[in-house]
C-alpha cells in the first residue's frame, strides 16, 4: 500500500479507529498505541484490500490488535476510562442523557460494549458486527440485547 493511501486511510477513517479502541481496551493512551500499529502494519506490509470493505478491514485490524493487547499481561490492571481527557472526545455534541448512557455503556462488560458500540455508535449492522468481532450474528444480537436490557436497569436506577 502507498503511503498516500495509508495518509488517505488515515485522515478518513483515525477517529472512528480511535473511539473503537478506546471503547475495547478502556484506555486513551492504549487505544492511540493500536491505532498507531494498525496504520504502521498497513506501511509495512504492503496491504490491498479493497476500497468498498476498507471500514470494516481497518476496524476488524483493530479488534484484534485490542484483543492482543489486552490478553498481555503488561495490561491487565491498567485502565483509564475516568479519565476526562478522554470523555471530551465523546462528549463534543451530546446532550446530559446521551453523557449518562454512554457513561453506562463504557461500565458495562467488554463482551456486552463493545458489540452495543459498534451497533449504535458505529453504525454496523449485526452482520458486520459479526465479521468484525469474529462472532456468529445470533451472538452479536445476543450480546446487544443483554447489554441493553443492563443498560436499561442501571439508568432507571
Amino acid at each position: 500500500m502507498k503511503n498516500e493511501d495509508v495518509i488517505r486511510l488515515f485522515d478518513e477513517y483515525s477517529d472512528d479507529l480511535y473511539r473503537f479502541a478506546v471503547s475495547f481496551v478502556g484506555s486513551k493512551h492504549d487505544a492511540e498505541d493500536i491505532v498507531q500499529d494498525v496504520f504502521s502494519k498497513l506501511l509495512e506490509k504492503h496491504m490491498f484490500f479493497d476500497r468498498r470493505n476498507e471500514k470494516a478491514y481497518l476496524m476488524t485490524m483493530t479488534a484484534n490488535k485490542c484483543k492482543d493487547h489486552l490478553k498481555s499481561s503488561e495490561t491487565r490492571s491498567c485502565t483509564d476510562l475516568e479519565s476526562e481527557e478522554w470523555h471530551l472526545q465523546y462528549y463534543d455534541g451530546f446532550t446530559e442523557r446521551n453523557m449518562a448512557v454512554f457513561d453506562e455503556l463504557m461500565n458495562l462488560d467488554r463482551q456486552l460494549r463493545i458489540p452495543i458500540y459498534l451497533h449504535y455508535y458505529a453504525g454496523y449492522s449485526y452482520k458486520e458486527i459479526s465479521r468484525i468481532l469474529k462472532l456468529t450474528e445470533s451472538a452479536v444480537a445476543m450480546r446487544i440485547n443483554r447489554g441493553k436490557a443492563k443498560l436499561r436497569f442501571r439508568l432507571e436506577e
